[in-house]
């Protein structure tokens, strides 16, 4: 028998013997057997800030208590680091599977005393039921994987069940990975921009610019689906240079029109803002097209990573001493409060489209924005208004005095060989006007 070393328990070779037997035998009773995967979030954490020896021995006590906690024809196995798995018979029914996998949950997070101080882990669990969702261990482990992605992706924390959709998600996320890499060289990358204008006169401030993928093959694949395989795979900062630079140039083409007065907003990602060369890049495209600190605007949106990271708090603070502005994006869907505002370097503050929404009926997001205006004013920070799609919802933020405004209402993102830089500009925005859907919507 293959045992770990470290615990005792059977190891990842043995688990898939042991699972064949195990199997065979669950079949012959007529039950069902669950097969969890559980891995200890953050356990890194551990080594790094206690050493390697604390590190095994809460392994260690990981091990020991899935076993205390066992019943009869349990299975438990170390397959690897911080991965554990648990094969437990129930019988038949969704109530029991989860019953048996809540049991392990709770047996592996009770806290772990550490010099009269309780230390607490938590653990993602992915779970697949024998024979529903395979026949062969090696089917059973592949699938619980699936499971324990998915799980991790959803923030840890949880446990979730093998369904066929998550062979599917990584089976896309894999696809999408492969045509991510050479996806720059192939140039099938292009960007659009969305006009912003300032509510007051109708001027236009400046563009959104957004970057689109369409794949020949894969078709249009959303930002939000790769940007976030870009920034764990490190491809984020060559694909964020890019962006940058042809941002950049397109803006420089329009300073050549007379219009340099116009702002060029950009997203950028808090792994960008991680790369120490990332200051300097941003400094030399805008030397190279000519162009002023003020007249480019890098967009962050809150999260936890963003106030974890010196580095990134302090590349903020550098680059907004530059003189390049600083915008806070999607306001109120993620870490953000009005107190947090007060440790970003920002000049500009984005609200969120799900709160403009429903700022034109009673609701409390109509409330919650005008509140927002005017206490961020209060600070100093313009505000830029996201997702206006109707002339009531205009009117409303022109009242509340919101500075900015963005969204289909006055312009939808636009390809830059369609750009009609003097429409754009024209300031009797409310001259066209048309009823849609009841409400009235400002053309351009």
């Amino acid at each position: 028998m293959s045992m770990d070393a470290l615990t005792g328990l059977p190891d990842r070779m043995e688990a898939f013997a042991q699972l064949e037997a195990a199997a065979g035998a669950v079949h012959a009773s007529g039950n069902w057997m669950v097969v969890a995967l559980v891995d200890l979030d953050g356990f890194y954490r551990v080594n790094e800030s206690r050493g390697t020896d604390f590190g095994d021995y809460v392994l260690q006590m990981t091990g020991k208590r899935l076993s205390e906690a066992r019943a009869a024809n349990t299975l438990i196995c170390r397959i690897g680091g911080n991965t554990f798995l648990v094969g437990m018979t129930v019988e038949p029914g969704e109530s029991h599977s989860l019953q048996a996998v809540e049991a392990v949950k709770n047996a592996i997070e009770r806290p772990i005393e550490v010099d009269g101080a309780e230390l607490y882990l938590t653990s993602s669990i992915g779970a697949t039921i024998f024979p529903r969702d395979g026949r062969t261990g090696e089917q059973l482990i592949c699938r619980a994987e699936s499971a324990l992605y998915q799980s991790k992706e959803l923030g840890g924390n949880r446990a979730r069940f093998y369904a066929m959709e998550d062979t599917l998600l990584i089976k896309r996320r894999i696809d999408v990975e492969a045509a991510l890499r050479p996806a720059l060289c192939l140039r099938q990358f292009h960007l659009s921009y969305q006009p912003i204008y300032r509510v007051k006169d109708g001027r236009l401030r400046g563009f959104e610019a957004l970057i689109r993928w369409h794949h020949p093959e894969l078709g249009v694949i959303s930002p939000a689906e790769f940007i976030r395989i870009a920034e764990q795979n490190g491809l984020i900062i060559p694909i964020g240079e890019w962006v940058l630079r042809e941002a950049c140039r397109m803006l420089s083409g329009m300073g050549k029109q007379g219009n340099g007065s116009l702002i060029m907003s950009i997203n950028i990602s808090p792994v960008q803002l991680q790369d120490p060369s990332f200051p300097r890049t941003v400094l030399h495209v805008l030397k190279e097209f000519g162009l002023s600190c003020s007249s480019l605007e890098l967009e962050i949106t809150e999260n936890t990573a963003l106030y974890a990271s010196d580095t990134a708090m302090s590349t903020l603070s550098w680059l907004r001493a530059a003189g390049v502005r600083i915008s806070l994006d999607d306001y109120g869907i993620g870490y953000s409060s009005l107190a947090n505002l007060k440790q970003l370097p920002i000049q500009c503050l984005k609200l969120d489209k799900s709160f403009i929404r429903k700022i034109d009926v009673e609701s409390a997001e109509r409330i919650i924005v005008e509140g927002v205006i005017s206490l961020v004013h209060k600070l100093g920070l313009e505000v830029i208004a996201e997702g206006v799609e109707f002339e009531e919802q205009y009117n409303l933020l022109n009242e509340w005095g919101c500075g900015y405004v963005q969204g289909y209402l006055l312009g939808k993102p636009m390809e830059p060989d369609v750009l009609d830089l003097p429409m754009l500009r024209r300031s009797e925005l409310r001259k066209h006007s048309k009823a849609v859907s009841g409400k009235t919507a400002l053309l351009l």
